[in-house]
């Protein structure tokens, strides 16, 4: 039996928590940065942008400075809501604000193209609610300008700085599950659907599509295109020739488990529902604690470190603990069933009825309130992590996030582009 073994700790990698902001794991920026000074102008008076700005509150670099929208009266009554100090009802006015860093888009998709433009025409930093654009070419046409402009240009796609994600991806790169061999998720909105497979599988290949589906409507408002949304329901095959990977989504219209699924050849890992906003994953290695010095550790799949063998007169006998009934009560496993689960729950939850004030909690040294609307989704307050990463890069004059990079997110708008495109030649 072999005394090598490759020892993990299953809450820490090379020296950091597995839920270490990839922008820190890889050391390119600071932890501190989330003092960097950013002014934010606000595009649309939506609840979906109430809660960025109650999130930007713990953001202490972050100010709100101005918010537009279409009607002055409603950006006035938004503004006062909010505590901001200008309210505009032009778009333009606000993007040439000397007092706005930074533009947060949370307009209707089918005018994000051309408030980014706009955006970036006026020399401003932008981050644009997914979906980012309706299609790969305007998500490309909007990425390119701001390239030209020395410009960070960023999709909101906030799920990948949850704590759950970047655990997640963490423990797919250390080779915790082996290699991925397939992806499974299912969401209404097509870009949070997809993307567990572009977190799996990467930007780098663009997979064989094969879509299923209800037929698109081309859009009125942006000139007949299809919509970035898709229609529902849908399911797609995404196949990854070259990493010889599987992903299998679905867009249902009724209800769903929303559990995203990695799985490699040996174990699996559940970003727990709602896997949009996740506060837990489970992650099934597939091998028993081992006893450590630090604890109880596993190197899963590393089959040739393990300390137990086969012993025909007597069975599996070595240095491990039997393990299926602590875990998930699948004796089917046997001794062979390492199971962990991780809980990282957002600093304040959705208020459980509608109409609760927009609440405060207490951060083990004060009260902290937020001024604005009620939290209108759930889990909203995460949008804690995408904004302290934001304000992270761009103190280091990154031009867009590691956790979704804009190759990811031309990705997306590709596939989805495909998949409108076959369904509407063979869709019902």
């Amino acid at each position: 039996m072999s005394q090598e073994r490759r020892t993990y700790n299953p809450n820490m990698h090379d020296g950091l928590p597995m839920e270490t902001p990839m922008d820190i794991r890889r050391g390119l920026t600071r932890a501190d940065d989330v003092n960097f000074k950013l002014r934010w102008g606000v595009i649309g008076a939506s609840a979906i942008a109430s809660d960025w700005i109650k999130s930007l509150q713990d953001v202490p670099g972050a100010t709100v400075t101005a918010v537009a929208a279409r009607d002055r009266d409603r950006a006035e009554a938004y503004a006062a809501a909010h505590s901001i100090p200008t309210a505009y009802d032009s778009y333009e006015a606000l993007c040439n604000d000397p007092d706005v860093d930074i533009v947060y888009i949370s307009s209707k998709t089918w005018v994000h193209h051309e408030q980014l433009m706009l955006a970036i025409a006026a020399g401003k930093h932008v981050l644009c609610e997914k979906p980012f654009t309706d299609t790969a070419e305007q998500a490309r046409d909007a990425y390119a300008a701001a390239e030209k402009a020395d410009l960070f240009c960023q999709e909101g796609m906030w799920l990948r700085c949850f704590p759950a994600v970047e655990h997640a991806r963490t423990a797919m790169a250390r080779g915790d599950i082996g290699k991925l061999e397939v992806v499974q998720a299912d969401y209404p909105d097509a870009v949070y659907a997809l993307d567990p497979a572009v977190t799996g599988f990467g930007a780098g290949e663009m997979p064989v599509v094969a879509a299923a589906g209800r037929k698109p409507l081309p859009q009125e408002y942006p000139a007949g295109v299809y919509s970035g949304h898709i229609a529902n329901p849908g399911a797609v095959v995404l196949q990854y020739m070259k990493q010889e990977g599987v992903a299998v989504i679905t867009f249902p219209s009724g209800r769903f488990p929303e559990v995203a699924e990695y799985i490699g050849t040996t174990g699996r890992i559940s970003v727990e529902a709602p896997a949009h906003h996740p506060t837990a994953l489970t992650i099934r290695a597939g091998w028993p604690p081992v006893p450590g010095p630090d604890g109880e550790y596993v190197a899963p799949g590393d089959a040739h470190n393990q300390r137990w063998e086969l012993d025909q007169s007597g069975g599996w006998v070595g240095d491990f603990y039997e393990s299926h009934w602590e875990n998930d009560r699948n004796p089917s496993h046997g001794s062979f069933d390492s199971v962990k689960r991780f809980e990282y729950p957002v600093p304040t939850p959705a208020p459980f009825t509608r109409g609760e004030p927009a609440g405060s909690r207490w951060d083990g040294e004060k009260l902290v309130e937020y001024q604005g609307w009620t939290w209108g989704h759930g889990n909203q307050h995460g949008f804690v992590y995408q904004a302290r990463a934001v304000h992270r890069c761009l103190a280091a004059g990154l031009k867009e996030l590691p956790q979704f990079t804009q190759a990811e997110s031309i990705r997306v708008r590709e596939i989805i582009d495909e998949i409108n495109r076959q369904c509407a030649e063979r869709g019902f």
